[in-house]
């Protein structure tokens, strides 16, 4: 059985240990979602669901240039908020991985 700590440190320490390229960000939050929902039955809040997806999309946010978008810059989104395109990418992976 997996707590939300070890499910977050797991994750984040694989988020440092990747490359600032797109690609690999990309590869990254397609696993901790995936990831995150196997794991979902174990957590005892399961708001921690909700809340973590929305950490791991916020987390791989890239500018036009391709830099990791610093959430404390004017550019960045608030953080409880998804945009309609990440929603749609969302749904997709959660329907090939479940249904």
């Amino acid at each position: 059985m997996i707590s939300e700590v070890e499910f977050f440190n797991d994750i984040f320490e694989d988020f440092l240990c990747r490359d600032n390229q797109i690609y690999e960000n990309e590869l990254w939050k397609s696993h901790s979602i995936i990831k995150l929902m196997h794991n979902s039955d174990e957590f005892e809040d399961k708001a921690i669901v909700e809340e973590a997806l929305k950490i791991i999309i916020n987390l791989c946010r890239f500018k036009e240039c391709g830099d990791l978008l610093d959430s404390y810059e004017l550019e960045s989104y608030p953080i409880n908020q998804l945009i309609e395109s990440e929603k749609t990418l969302l749904n997709s992976i959660l329907k090939k991985e479940f249904i």
